[in-house]
């Protein structure tokens, strides 16, 4: 199953079907009229609605979660360490956090509005908007404000530096015997290779710098937060393939001064790097080659996830104060 859809969507919806009437229900019955007229502080009949309704939400959530991931265990190709249980219990309290989000503004509706049909038309509508339209909505208008180069153009761009780089070693060079000839192709393969990462990574900033500007503006968004989580922890978001980006390029280096290394221990190589008659013939240990690494970090990523975590809990105290107030000066 797809859990960031069931907490996103399903719990979202689940929590203001329950909430909708907590008050404005009571209202239109009478109880709450004489459920307050014993010596009840309002704040605790309010803290009262909150729990009932998060504990009626979060039970059959738990019990899905737990048969989950007993079949996940059962499976000789999953091992789920210490870090990972980490992850999925911060996912866990991702998944309440979010769920008490919705649950505090249906509170602050229903208390708001007199008449439950007005709450549950009003928590709809936002639902709506904040849950559904927005995600998808704002992340593309995000997306355009920043709009990279085209692959096409970046393609020819790079098909033109490369020509200008070839035609002003040609115009150096030309036809002199004074230079030897490999070395002067690893010159020319040096500058054009530092030029295109160059160009590379610059058109790889513009698409990184397209999708963070995206992110920023879909934070208006409690779902768009949490999707965002969710795959910061699981390890499939943009965060995650910033690390890899920034690996891949730190193996490249490494890789790169590794060559260069060995080449320069031979005395006989003629120190050409990149053309192949011109560099170190010596065989090379498979051990001593630099080997890739790739792996998660859970600090790395809830260090990138703070600002989104703070803003779900902003929303929360926000809404949690808005019911508290108007739960407070509700007319009985």
């Amino acid at each position: 199953m797809d859990w960031a859809f069931i907490v996103s969507y399903v719990l979202s919806f689940v929590a203001i079907l329950f909430t909708f009437d907590s008050v404005s229900g009571e209202l239109e019955r009478g109880t709450l009229r004489l459920t307050l007229a014993n010596p009840i502080p309002r704040h605790t009949v309010l803290v009262g609605k909150f729990l009932g309704t998060f504990i009626s939400i979060n039970i059959p959530f738990v019990i899905s979660v737990l048969m989950n991931l007993l079949l996940i265990s059962t499976s000789d190709s999953v091992q789920l360490n210490a870090e990972l249980w980490g992850r999925l219990g911060i996912l866990y309290g991702i998944t309440i956090l979010y769920t008490c989000i919705f649950i505090a503004l249906g509170l602050l509706v229903s208390a708001a509005a007199r008449e439950s049909g007005v709450s549950l038309v009003v928590l709809l509508l936002i639902w709506v908007s904040f849950v559904v339209f927005m995600p998808n909505t704002l992340a593309s208008i995000g997306s355009r404000t920043s709009v990279p180069m085209a692959y096409i153009e970046f393609w020819s761009e790079g098909i033109r530096l490369d020509r200008e780089t070839r035609k002003a070693y040609e115009d150096k060079y030309g036809d002199s015997q004074s230079t030897p000839l490999v070395h002067v192709i690893a010159e020319y393969l040096t500058v054009d290779a530092e030029q295109n990462e160059r160009f590379t990574e610059k058109y790889l900033n513009q698409q990184i710098t397209q999708g963070k500007r995206a992110r920023a503006i879909t934070r208006i968004s409690p779902a768009a937060i949490v999707q965002h989580l969710f795959e910061s922890f699981a390890g499939t978001g943009l965060e995650r393939h910033l690390q890899f980006i920034e690996n891949a390029k730190r193996y490249a280096r490494e890789y790169r001064d590794f060559v260069i290394d060995t080449d320069r221990a031979d005395p006989m190589s003629l120190h050409a790097i990149g053309v192949p008659e011109g560099m170190s013939q010596k065989s090379v240990s498979p051990e001593g080659i630099p080997k890739f690494k790739d792996t998660l970090s859970l600090n790395r990523d809830f260090n990138a996830a703070v600002m989104d975590l703070l803003l779900l809990v902003l929303f929360l105290v926000v809404l949690l104060a808005g019911a508290f107030l108007a739960f407070v000066r509700v007319e009985i």
